[in-house]
């Protein structure tokens, strides 16, 4: 038996490696295809139309871009944006670095715990979390009444108010990198600073920090690129006194169809966010060698080094304080569905149902939410097939291609989002597709492959690409293999890549607020109206059904993992 176990381990010579390798290169070409041609058909060619438009309309030259720079209104919006994407970013960091610090130094249980706080606004609807600061910051709420001390502050309306919400809705994405790069750090270095003179307070500054930057600055510059692209936040908190650049575009869109004064700020929004990705990128690699030198040592020797250590009180404390911002929205928008009251009073004098009665038997509600199931089912399948083969596909071809085309299935998450819902809109208005539920499936699904391409693309890297060629020695034909071997490994990938797009696609509302229509309103979008066109209480109801919708099958797909896990180490 020795013979033949030699024969199926040992890796094609001669004649047959060229061919197969090229069998291969040429399969995961037609696997990408699909996803390639979607992409450039559903955002590639509508941003290059856009982008022209921004040149053409409405006559050829650079008219659309010296406005930006001379009507006065365009500069002070794009410097109250810029602004507070980086007051934003700097305050999260500031509120995410200790945090991301104390889950590093607690044991496995409290970690579990405080990772699970990060990851609620996650699973709670952005429009929820949205509603739960309305109710927080009007006239007479909570945060109103501790500041009576202070005299008479009006929130809502102001750039504070959109400056606090967007702090609190972007604070995990600077929590998940720091927590990242924190972890590779061999924490006895700073003993070892301290055991060479140092105080602690130095060791921390002139060791830790530094090795901890990278983290620091893919939050900062994420959270940023974020923030400049924010419309849904704006648009609920703000006012038009104190717009912000989406905002903007979305009135020069929508309502004046100035197609090229509004593709001039998206192209001019883009060239802001590639210019902050790469410096961000660049003062990330220059950490590189430091973090690896650090991050291998920590690697090696993670139990004796990274051991549970003593939290001071101030960082307990701190780490409440924190973690009471994150979960505060959903404390607030759940209790608020069983309000009594007809209107936007927290905390709730009286407890009823009748919001959720409304809610199931009202025609426009129950369709919003037909709908946006619908997208949402639909999203997901179109870009979990999409999504998977392009993954495979990447997988089977030569490195020099997959940096590029990996960066084209992923550049979706990079163009900021009002942006994109522009590129949907001016390209779905030719071909008639505006308003329509296949519209918004269409849109989702560009926006949805990306998490797809991630999610099955990890899963990939984790498997033992040799698997696939000991079956085909054993017979088993490519379909077989595929079925038998490939998918079963895939599967957990595949799964969460689904559960992604789907969520993605009901959370979704700057895209479906573009191309809404009277038969094609999704569920937050007709949330958004209820604050924004009539004052509707309906939208407690639905935004706690929204937080379940999210959060259901995010926590399926990780007790999936958990059991497959278990089932794995037996």
């Amino acid at each position: 038996m020795a013979a033949p176990t030699a024969t199926v381990e040992a890796p094609p010579t001669g004649r047959l490696a060229p061919a197969r390798a090229g069998r291969g290169r040429a399969a995961g070409w037609l696997l990408l295809l699909p996803a390639l041609v979607a992409l450039a058909v559903l955002f590639l060619l509508p941003l290059s139309n856009v982008v022209i438009d921004s040149f053409t309309e409405p006559k050829a030259g650079l008219d659309n871009y010296a406005s930006l720079f001379t009507d006065g209104y365009t500069l002070r919006v794009l410097g109250r944006t810029l602004l507070v994407a980086l007051v934003v970013s700097v305050l999260g960091a500031l509120l995410a670095y200790p945090y991301a610090y104390a889950m590093t130094l607690v044991g496995p249980t409290m970690r579990a715990v405080l990772v699970t706080i990060v990851l609620v606004p996650f699973w709670t609807s952005m429009l929820a979390r949205n509603f739960a600061w309305i109710l927080l910051m009007q006239d007479g709420g909570v945060i109103q009444w501790l500041l009576q001390p202070f005299g008479h502050l009006t929130l809502l309306g102001s750039t504070l108010a959109v400056g606090i919400s967007m702090t609190q809705v972007l604070l995990p994405f600077l929590v998940l990198p720091m927590y990242s790069a924190m972890e590779q750090i061999d924490r006895r270095l700073m003993a070892a600073g301290q055991s060479l003179g140092a105080t602690r307070a130095r060791s921390f500054r002139k060791i830790y920090l530094p090795l901890s930057m990278p983290g620091v600055v893919a939050g900062l510059s994420l959270v940023f690129v974020l923030a400049l692209g924010f419309y849904v936040t704006p648009a609920l908190l703000g006012s038009t006194r104190n717009a912000m650049i989406a905002q903007v575009i979305n009135v020069r869109t929508k309502e004046l169809l100035d197609f090229g004064g509004a593709g001039a700020m998206g192209v001019l929004l883009l060239a802001v966010t590639l210019l902050v990705l790469g410096l961000s990128r660049r003062l990330a690699g220059q950490q590189g060698t430091a973090v690896a030198a650090a991050g291998a040592p920590a690697a090696r020797n993670r139990d004796r080094g990274n051991q549970p250590s003593e939290v001071r009180p101030w960082l307990k404390v701190y780490t409440v304080v924190v973690a009471i911002l994150l979960v505060a929205p959903t404390l607030v928008v759940v209790p608020m569905s069983f309000s009594s009251g007809r209107t936007f009073q927290f905390p709730p004098k009286g407890w009823s149902l009748q919001w959720y009665e409304r809610l199931f038997t009202s025609p426009e509600w129950t369709a919003a939410i037909f709908n946006s199931v619908q997208v949402g089912l639909f999203t997901a399948v179109f870009a979990t097939v999409l999504g998977t083969t392009a993954a495979m596909g990447l997988a089977r071809l030569a490195p020099r291609w997959r940096g590029p085309l990996n960066g084209f299935l992923l550049s979706p998450l990079i163009v900021p989002h009002i942006l994109v819902a522009l590129v949907v809109f001016a390209a779905f208005l030719q071909v008639g597709l505006n308003g329509t539920l296949f519209g918004i499936i269409l849109a989702h699904t560009a926006m949805a492959i990306p998490f797809v391409v991630i999610a099955v693309t990890a899963r990939l890297q984790g498997m033992d690409a040799r698997l696939t060629g000991v079956a085909a020695s054993l017979g088993a034909t490519p379909f077989s293999t595929f079925r038998r071997v490939t998918l079963p490994l895939l599967l957990p990938g595949i799964l969460s890549g689904a559960v992604l797009a789907f969520v993605t696609s009901l959370d979704e509302v700057v895209i479906a607020l573009f191309l809404q229509a009277p038969g094609a309103i999704t569920l937050p979008v007709q949330m958004f109206n209820s604050v924004t066109v009539q004052i509707d209480p309906t939208i407690s109801a639905a935004s706690s059904l929204m937080v379940v919708l999210v959060s259901v099958p995010i926590l399926l797909a990780q007790v999936a993992g958990a059991r497959r896990g278990k089932r794995g180490n037996r």
